[in-house]
């Protein structure tokens, strides 16, 4: 995806950041830090990835580094390009505008989380190579991180998105850490299983 306010350490410089969730708004309330991703920012995620078939399980593990490289202009517009730290090749152009965050893809700007928003607020975005209905489940959610070390619980708005009657998308955003995790769901084109493919789950961020 929380009552009390979470306070967790990301270790640029060993600055703490209190996230407050306020009135539920994934990150959002009084006292909260103004640190927001920029060019220089790197998120480390665990990644993981599943077999395809029924009762597959865990195929896959590694540690993935995403680095906010620099401003890029697409569509008239500037996009903080995200990057594979091993590959120097890009997984996102992102941006805040009104209305929360967008994705540059698909040569179109795309709102990727709703920010604020309600439950059931419902748009549509461009994920996982194809357009889906992106519906807000919970804005009090929560989520932990740092799994690697000290593990927090911090407060993050859940998003679904879908496409033929079928969830391909699950996605947690806090304001101040951006993706937070990320599920994604295939169907085997042998077998019809519709199965998790891999989740992306955040382990530190610094700024």
């Amino acid at each position: 995806m929380l009552l009390l306010a979470a306070g967790f350490v990301f270790c640029s410089c060993q600055k703490e950041i209190t996230v407050d969730n306020g009135s539920g708004a994934g990150g959002g309330g009084g006292g909260t830090t103004n640190q927001k991703p920029k060019v220089g920012t790197v998120w480390t995620y665990r990644y993981y990835t599943y077999y395809g078939f029924t009762g597959g399980g865990l195929a896959t593990s590694a540690v993935l580094k995403l680095r906010a490289k620099s401003l890029d202009v697409s569509g008239g517009e500037q996009w903080l390009n995200i990057v594979d730290t091993d590959t120097d090749t890009t997984v996102f152009f992102l941006n805040e505008k009104t209305g929360g965050l967008y994705d540059y893809t698909n040569s179109s700007s795309y709102l990727f989380c709703k920010y604020p928003a309600v439950v059931n607020d419902t748009y549509n975005s461009y994920l996982s190579g194809k357009t889906e209905t992106v519906v807000v489940k919970n804005i009090t959610d929560s989520t932990t991180i740092g799994i690697s070390g000290n593990p927090v619980s911090i407060p993050v708005i859940y998003y679904e998105g879908s496409s033929g009657g079928n969830i391909y998308d699950k996605f947690w955003y806090n304001e101040y850490a951006w993706i937070v995790k990320r599920e994604t769901y295939k169907v085997n084109p042998f077998s019809g299983y519709y199965y998790r493919y891999s989740t992306l789950a955040l382990d530190n961020i610094v700024y």
